[in-house]
């Protein structure tokens, strides 16, 4: 399993680097010129990129399989020695290092959410609205909410929450989750998750703002008297979009 797994996860790493590079650099140019929903589309472009090693090609695959048979044939003919143990040990090491350090990370991040999911609709003043849940996503709402925030204000921040249910936000981001666990040790895994989340905020104000006549596009609907805006606490790295809640 090692033979194959470990060099698989350094190809999707080379893969997410390189794909994470281009699109961070292009990423000031989408947002300048076509603005944040393209931005933002343009990060579904990494996960497609990362299964393109998957596709059957059928161009190679005979010759490919022919190899390998001949590989096995050789290696079940050829004696074992105790040196070839000795050098497979630093991968085995190397995959056990990977795989349990995703488990960490992805252990970390399902308490993350557990906390947030155990206050219910109902979050604790001072708390970010969220939308919470993957299957039956629902709007959780601080228990300060209308005090905090004027009605215009609070109308934006559901219809803001509404953009995020009707095109599956939270599904997209458990996918970022997943890929930054996986590939814990990058750190462009993580910048790239970050603006990820912070285009996906923007991009649900430009659907919001869009909408209301004579409202400048270029500002956010919250309010300053509120916590930080919503795309600059989902650019700081908070799963599935959504802010734990204070202890």
């Amino acid at each position: 399993m090692t033979d194959t797994l470990l060099p698989a996860l350094q190809r999707q790493a080379l893969l997410l680097s390189l794909g994470a590079l281009l699109l961070l650099a292009l990423r000031p140019l989408l947002l300048k010129h076509l603005g944040a929903r393209a931005a933002y589309a343009a990060w579904l472009l990494l996960p497609a990129l990362l299964v393109t090693p998957l596709l059957p090609s059928l161009g190679t695959e005979p010759l490919a399989m022919v190899v390998t048979v001949a590989k096995l044939a050789r290696t079940a003919t050829a004696p074992l020695l105790p040196a070839q143990h000795t050098e497979a040990l630093w991968p085995r090491l190397l995959l056990t290092l990977w795989l349990g350090g995703a488990a960490l990370v992805l252990g970390m991040q399902a308490w993350r959410q557990w906390r947030l999911a155990r206050h219910g609709t109902l979050l604790p003043a001072g708390a970010s609205p969220a939308l919470v849940g993957l299957w039956r996503p629902r709007v959780a709402l601080p228990a300060d909410f209308e005090a905090r925030f004027t009605p215009d204000e609070r109308q934006l921040i559901l219809a803001h929450e509404d953009v995020h249910r009707a095109r599956h936000d939270n599904a997209w981001n458990l996918l970022a989750c997943a890929l930054t666990a996986l590939h814990w040790w990058n750190p462009l895994a993580w910048l790239a998750a970050r603006r990820m989340q912070a285009d996906q905020e923007l991009a649900c104000d430009a659907v919001v703002l869009g909408r209301q006549p004579g409202r400048p596009r270029h500002l956010h609907p919250r309010a300053a008297r509120g916590p930080r805006p919503h795309a600059a606490r989902c650019a700081a790295g908070q799963p599935l979009g959504q802010r734990p809640p204070p202890p």
